[in-house]
């Protein structure tokens, strides 16, 4: 398993990983002293990543409170999420430090948007770091421009890019309930009865 870390125009950054990993991620843990990430997950040991993090990079880390998370097998991502970020000897000593300040979510389209603004990055972990074909980015050959999801994710992103179906209008049952700003003194309606001739 290798994994990139990369860096939008936007000071987003993300994880790409070419295969999945094992275990349910919580989170990321990143040390601004060493440099090293550290994920985290709730379901197993935690993995320590075995490539520092430049300082130029480490900087921008320590002003998030997530990170986008993705696997990339064979030119299609068949798993995207945002994770919370911690971290650890801040020297700024900001407020996440020892928890998550955010919950972990789904969002194919926010990781599409930074995928798409993407401009630099570095590996953060290999397999065996002695392999010299392994030091090509995960990214490799990869269009950012052109994305390709896993059937479920495409779903997912459709279902995000669709307009949610908002209420034109008061909606049925609250008509004349009160309060509703219409001219019939905020009094309910009720049914009549054929016998009350009054008006």
């Amino acid at each position: 398993m290798n994994i990139d870390l990369l860096v939008s125009n936007q000071n987003i950054v993300g994880l790409v990983s070419d295969e999945p990993i094992r275990g349910n991620i919580a989170g990321v843990m990143f040390d601004a002293e060493t440099g090293v990430m550290i994920l985290e997950f709730t379901d197993v040991d935690s993995l320590e990543l075995n490539i520092p993090v430049e300082m130029r990079i480490a900087a921008i880390i320590m002003e998030r409170l997530d990170i986008q998370y993705g696997v990339l097998d064979n030119g299609v991502f068949g798993e995207t999420r945002q994770l919370p970020l911690i971290l650890q000897n801040d020297p700024f000593g900001g407020g996440n430090a020892g928890h998550f300040a955010v919950k972990p979510r789904n969002s194919v389209m926010d990781f599409e948007n930074f995928m798409k603004r993407a401009v630099s990055g570095q590996p953060v972990h290999r397999n065996d770091l002695g392999d010299e074909s392994a030091a090509d980015s995960v990214m490799s050959g990869f269009n950012p421009a052109i994305l390709q999801f896993a059937p479920h994710l495409s779903r997912q992103r459709t279902m995000e890019a669709s307009p949610k179906m908002q209420p034109s209008g008061p909606a049925g049952p609250s008509m004349g309930m009160g309060g509703g700003g219409g001219g019939g003194g905020g009094r309910p309606y009720t049914p009549r009865n054929n016998d009350d001739d009054d008006i």
